[in-house]
């Protein structure tokens, strides 16, 4: 059995800016662990051909005794030190490791902003970046699939020109030096829906985002954006948040009957 120990993963989580009042609770979930029964399954969280047989094995071992998800949380975190050595060996600099897996403490932030109270619950997603395909470069993320790079967009993005030209110039050279070639660069999500044009003042860095795309296909039933936009689901319209221009125009969109949905596009400046 590996030597995984509460020093290291304690050590990670500061690197990532865990909040504190997680990292207090770590070690007493740590002591209930029976890592016997996780151990084999953390390192296959680390390939994408392994990680959701692994990921499955672990909800099964946690089933019902982890309602804040923290025991899959450890155990994302202990496999997030085997992905430090992949990134070793593909001799990537470690603060970009270190900002990709910062997603970590982005899901909980986002938790308590949803919920009202920290937690993990996307155990199912994160094998992305634990398996080296997700790399955080600058705002964005990239996704190495297949013979493309498709972006997504953390919820901490600042979407500036600038920031952007930063993000798609760096995932130029990063991907060039892995030897990874691609057709283009793609994207699919509500912030390419050519509604947002008019409702957002030109000035929007949404808009900034859209721009750089040329939009491929639309999927106009798709309500992703509710999550995103107004942190949960609510039943009634009605009841909708109104603490940013976008939560209030896109209020009033809905109330009058319209959709938003979420689209597919390329950029613009893929010339691989």
């Amino acid at each position: 059995m590996p030597d995984y120990n509460l020093a290291k993963l304690l050590s990670l989580c500061k690197e990532i800016c865990l909040q504190d009042e997680i990292i207090t609770e770590l070690p007493i979930v740590w002591d209930i662990l029976d890592m016997a029964a996780i151990s084999p399954h953390i390192p296959a969280l680390t390939s994408s051909e392994t990680a959701q047989t692994a990921h499955d094995a672990l909800t099964k071992i946690f089933y019902d005794t982890d309602p804040n998800g923290y025991k899959m949380l450890i155990s994302q975190l202990l496999a997030a030190l085997h992905t430090r050595e992949i990134y070793k060996q593909k001799r990537i600099d470690d603060q970009i490791f270190i900002d990709t897996i910062k997603c970590f403490s982005r899901f909980t932030g986002e938790n308590f902003v949803s919920f009202g109270q920290y937690g993990f619950n996307r155990g199912w997603w994160t094998h992305r970046q634990l398996s080296a395909k997700i790399f955080r470069l600058g705002a964005l993320e990239f996704e190495i699939e297949k013979d493309i790079l498709s972006v997504h967009i953390p919820s901490d993005a600042v979407m500036t020109a600038e920031a952007l030209d930063y993000s798609y110039s760096s995932a130029e050279s990063f991907f060039a030096k892995l030897g990874v070639k691609y057709t283009g660069i793609y994207c699919t999500t509500w912030l390419l829906c050519p509604t947002l044009k008019n409702i957002l003042p030109s000035s929007s860095r949404i808009l900034t985002f859209q721009n750089d795309y040329e939009i491929i296909s639309m999927n106009p039933d798709s309500t992703s954006f509710m999550s995103w936009v107004y942190k949960k689901d609510y039943p009634n319209l009605a009841q909708l948040p109104e603490d940013t221009r976008l939560q209030q125009e896109l209020k009033k969109l809905l109330l009058a009957g319209g959709s938003l949905g979420d689209a597919h596009g390329r950029y613009k400046g893929s010339d691989a």
